[in-house]
């Protein structure tokens, strides 16, 4: 069974839910109006009425779960029963709703965006074959047809859907149309475009895939050098982060404490040797995040 992280319903079960419940699904998407594409290109479930509505069911159990933990530590520290502990329990309840049902309806958008990256991989290189099957004279379907059976990755198979439409009597500018409105992957797209525009005005294929390949790797190299002028200021933020702030936190926690008449016990040490360590490593993840993804 097809499951996605965190869903406590797989794909199947997610299909089976009650045509009652679905009106819960189309309300939420109200809210998430791509949330439809980024099902179709991430390929887990075409019915965005049933995933969101299994989203919601899967968010609230998680809600409840915290309610119902929160409750009984509170219960347990104050001894019994207190309102502001019922009051927060449900606060904290709801946050991990909320935060659930967002993290539910995203996850299909960062799941299509990997499946553009995993295209990337592979694209540039495959757009050097293609031309140079095109100039030696095979047909633009045969070198998508190579293409589709090289076992590329998943550029091979998304040329593979191209091949089975072209091969069910669909012609090569509707599969390709088919192709660029489905993909996340920008190149791709561009890939797409162009040969139908050189398909539709009768303009030589290689050379607009040429003019395709030639944007791709500028696009990247720029995307180099802009990460490289980028990367200064976040190494200047990590010594801030590493060095000066646990630094200064101290100081400033001594000079309060010596006017205020308390003391700085071990813990509050502690405390900002963890936070400036948490915010290090939230920083050094953003920074991974921010490496553009090459492919030359």
């Amino acid at each position: 069974m097809v499951r996605i992280r965190f869903l406590l319903f797989s794909m199947e079960q997610c299909q089976k839910i009650n045509r009652h419940f679905l009106g819960i699904g189309r309300k939420i998407g109200l809210f998430f109006p791509t949330l439809r594409y980024d099902l179709e290109s991430s390929e887990l479930i075409n019915d965005y009425d049933h995933y969101l509505t299994a989203a919601f069911f899967s968010a609230l159990v998680y809600g409840l779960a915290a309610f119902i933990l929160f409750f009984c530590l509170f219960f347990i520290k104050n001894k019994g029963y207190n309102p502001s502990g019922l009051l927060y329990s449900i606060i904290i309840g709801f946050v991990f709703f909320l935060v659930f049902l967002l993290l539910h309806a995203y996850y299909p958008k960062i799941m299509s965006q990997k499946i553009a990256r995993d295209t990337d991989t592979g694209l540039i290189s495959v757009l050097r074959n293609i031309i140079i099957m095109i100039s030696s004279g095979i047909s633009l379907y045969g070198a998508i047809s190579n293409v589709a059976k090289s076992k590329q990755g998943k550029i091979s198979e998304e040329f593979s859907e191209v091949v089975k439409d072209i091969n069910a009597g669909i012609g090569e500018v509707k599969a390709l149309e088919r192709l660029a409105v489905k993909t996340k992957s920008e190149l791709l797209k561009k890939f797409c475009w162009q040969l139908i525009n050189s398909l539709n005005s009768g303009a030589p294929v290689a050379n607009a895939l040429r003019t395709v390949l030639d944007t791709a790797i500028n696009t990247q190299k720029r995307a180099i050098k802009n990460y490289s002028a980028e990367l200064n200021l976040w190494i200047l933020i990590y010594l801030l982060l590493a060095a000066a702030l646990p630094t200064l936190g101290i100081i400033v926690f001594v000079i309060f404490s010596s006017i205020g008449g308390s003391s700085v016990g071990v813990g509050h040490l502690i405390g900002i040797v963890v936070l400036s360590v948490i915010m290090q490593i939230v920083l050094i993840g953003f920074v991974k995040s921010r490496v553009p993804k090459v492919y030359l």
